[in-house]
Parts: C-alpha cells; sequence; structure tokens
C-alpha cells in the first residue's frame, strides 16, 4: 500500500511537471485524472463500507469450555459493484477458530456471496464476544485501508469444563480424603466390613481409605464426616483478561472435586458468597447435571469480600462440623488467612486450591499444620502437575 501511494505520487508530481513544461490536453486530462484517484477511491471504500455484510452464525448460544462447536460466516455483496481487498478479524484472546486465520484476503464479485464453515472453541467461562471482531477493506488502487469493528458481535455463555480426575497438580484427592480422616482425634461412626447386600448408600468411604477394606456404617446418626469444598467468589480486577482465566479455573477445580466425590459416594457440600453464603449439595451422578448449572451460574463480584465470606461461614455450623474442606481461590489476604485459622481451631484438615501464576502471590502456609498447599495455574490443564 506504501509502495502504491509513492507510486501514484510520483506520477502526479510528473503531471504536474508536464504540464509546466509543455502544458496541452493530454497532460491537463493525466493531472486531472490522477488527482481524482484517491478522491474514488475514498468514495469507493465509503461505498463498500456502507453496502458490504456480514452473516455469522454458533451452532449453539451456550457452549463449554474446550467443547468445539460449529460456526459460520458469510460474506455478501448484493450489489452491481465488485468488493477487492476485504479481510476479517477474529476475536483471539478468549477463543480459536480452526482452519481460518486473519491474513486471507477476500474478493466478491456482485450479487455474490462466500461463506465458510469451521470449528470454534472458546477457553474460559463467562460471557464476551467470539468470531468477527474487526473488518477491514481496501480499494482498488491500493491507496487507503479502512478498519472498523464489526458491529454484530456474537455475544456467547460458556459455561465451566468438567473434568473427570482423580489428583490435583501433584496430590491425589484419595491421599487429601485420607490425610483428613487421620487428623480425627476420634471417630463418631461405628463401622464393620462390607458384605455383598448392604446397602452401598452407607459405605463408609473415609474409613474405607484409611483401613484399605471396603467398610459400612453399622450405625448412623451423628455423621460429620461431609467434605466442605469453598468457592471464592470475589472478583479481583476490572480487567477481563485477569479475571476470566482464574474464574474459569476456580469453578473449574469446584466442579472436578465434586464430580469426584459425587462418582465415590463421599458425602460433600459446596459454599461461596453471593450476598449471603449458598450452599450446594453434591448430590449423586445422576443428580449431577442440576448442580452443575448451578455451579455454572455463579456470579464472582467486587463485593463477594473476603471479610464477607469469613463472616458468612462462621455463622454456618454444618460447615465448621466438616471432616475435611477445600478452599479454592485466586487471591489471598488478613481474612483467608484468619479462615484458615478457624477452619483448624474446628478440626478441619483443609487443602487450599490457589489459582494463580505469580509466585509471591501465594499463599505462605508455614504456620498452618493442618492444611496443605495446592498450586494450580490458570492456564494449564487441570491434572498437569507443578514443575512438568
Amino acid at each position: 500500500m506504501k509502495r502504491n501511494r509513492i507510486i501514484w505520487f510520483c506520477l502526479w508530481v510528473l503531471s504536474i511537471v508536464g504540464i509546466s513544461i509543455k502544458g496541452g490536453a493530454v497532460t491537463y486530462g493525466l493531472f486531472a485524472l490522477l488527482t481524482l484517484v484517491p478522491v474514488i477511491s475514498l468514495l469507493y471504500l465509503l461505498a463498500v463500507y456502507i453496502l458490504f455484510h456480514i452473516y455469522q452464525n454458533l451452532e449453539q448460544r451456550f457452549v463449554s469450555v474446550n467443547e468445539p462447536v460449529n460456526y459460520r460466516f458469510a460474506l455478501v455483496n448484493e450489489y452491481p459493484l465488485q468488493f477487492v481487498g476485504i479481510r476479517v478479524r477474529f476475536f483471539t484472546g478468549f477463543s480459536t477458530i480452526t482452519d481460518l486465520d486473519d491474513a486471507t484476503e477476500y474478493e466478491l464479485r456482485p450479487n455474490t456471496r462466500i461463506e465458510k464453515e469451521t470449528r470454534l472453541i472458546c477457553r474460559y467461562r463467562g460471557e464476551y464476544e467470539i468470531g468477527i471482531r474487526e473488518i477491514e477493506i481496501q480499494d482498488f488502487f491500493r491507496l487507503f485501508r479502512l478498519k472498523y469493528r464489526n458491529k454484530e458481535c456474537i455475544h456467547a455463555v460458556v459455561k465451566p469444563q468438567l473434568i473427570k480426575t482423580d489428583k490435583l497438580g501433584d496430590i491425589k484427592l484419595s491421599d487429601a480424603v485420607r490425610e483428613s480422616s487421620q487428623s480425627k482425634s476420634e471417630l463418631d461412626i461405628i463401622s464393620r466390613e462390607y458384605v455383598p447386600g448392604d446397602d452401598r448408600r452407607f459405605i463408609n468411604w473415609s474409613q474405607s481409605a484409611r483401613t484399605g477394606a471396603l467398610m459400612t456404617r453399622a450405625l448412623t446418626g451423628s455423621d460429620h464426616q461431609e467434605i466442605a469444598i469453598i468457592t471464592d467468589t470475589l472478583r479481583y480486577s476490572a480487567d477481563q483478561a485477569d479475571f476470566l482465566p482464574a474464574e474459569n479455573k476456580i469453578l473449574e477445580v469446584t466442579l472436578a472435586l465434586s464430580y469426584y466425590f459425587s462418582r465415590n459416594n463421599i458425602s460433600a457440600a459446596e459454599y461461596h458468597t453471593a450476598q449471603d453464603i449458598v450452599r450446594l449439595t453434591v448430590g449423586s451422578t445422576w443428580k449431577f447435571e442440576e448442580y452443575y448449572n448451578n455451579i455454572s451460574e455463579i456470579m464472582f463480584s467486587s463485593q463477594n469480600t473476603h471479610a464477607l465470606l469469613y463472616d458468612a461461614a462462621l455463622r454456618r455450623h454444618d460447615l465448621l462440623g466438616s471432616s475435611m474442606a477445600f478452599l479454592v481461590l485466586s487471591s489471598w489476604d488478613a481474612q483467608t488467612d484468619a479462615l484458615l485459622k478457624e477452619l483448624e481451631s474446628n478440626d478441619i484438615y483443609t487443602a487450599v486450591c490457589f489459582v494463580g501464576d505469580d509466585d509471591k502471590d501465594r499463599p505462605d502456609l508455614s504456620e498452618h499444620k493442618n492444611s496443605v498447599l495446592i498450586c494450580i495455574s490458570p492456564y494449564d490443564e487441570l491434572t498437569k502437575e507443578s514443575g512438568k
């Protein structure tokens, strides 16, 4: 484009020189034509901007993270004017489009359309724009380029990914559950070894993990074996590029833990703040879809402070009576440290699942003897081990 401008300018200058030296109808005509070229080019760009249309469609509005969905778009020219040098730029921050790139240049003859169909993958949970972000058009002479934002972007609602895993980072979940059972000073459930025919709903999975043999409850009653999953819903930044990956991973961890407990018939409940604290029971696998939808709808907010979470948690006797807690969060402060101390004072073994990449932001748990730190990158696979 710069080269074409230089060529045009040199020709325009030569036409002026020709007029000065010789004059005549030819030189004047050439000067007038070259002078009109940029005007014609700008008028052409304006016409293309007004007349050119893009249609795009996603197979489904509600999608899940890392789930490929069909995506199609059409470039349409419904007028007797040829469109040249058209490029489309895609949103790439939070989504990926396969088999297409921004370098492709399209040309539309009069009354034609170009259709493309491919697959689109959303990387993070949340609500954001996907598909075509920007359109770039050029004139016939390649003198000018016009870029403008697509006025009809697709607004996607993306649900978190459900991952089936038996470990988080370097830690096996069965080992964490076993550690919480061993930290108890006394048992409040009498169990015996499981025999065929016993009701599987009364299997004591905590004791089974500790003893290595399948155990069932011989006496049920005051059972404090429920595991608590505490999900931090504080939005610590106003920048989507900052908070979307962290919030996505927080919900991914919560769902992975919940699904593990559901599959293994371990009693568990999830707690998060939404003005007040909310409790969701992790049910059996055949009821898990409802639980998944509830977790997917969790809203993060700057008003859901750690102080609010701390105060609300202290009012929940069921939470403070848990056998173990998983604290899932992406920021740490004095209030979360106080919450961890409160959990430990109630003899609750706690696994702190910290979502973050910066080492200086990670909590120091050296003074907490009844807890373990699990560091999780917001950009890596959930089961990826640290240092790998």
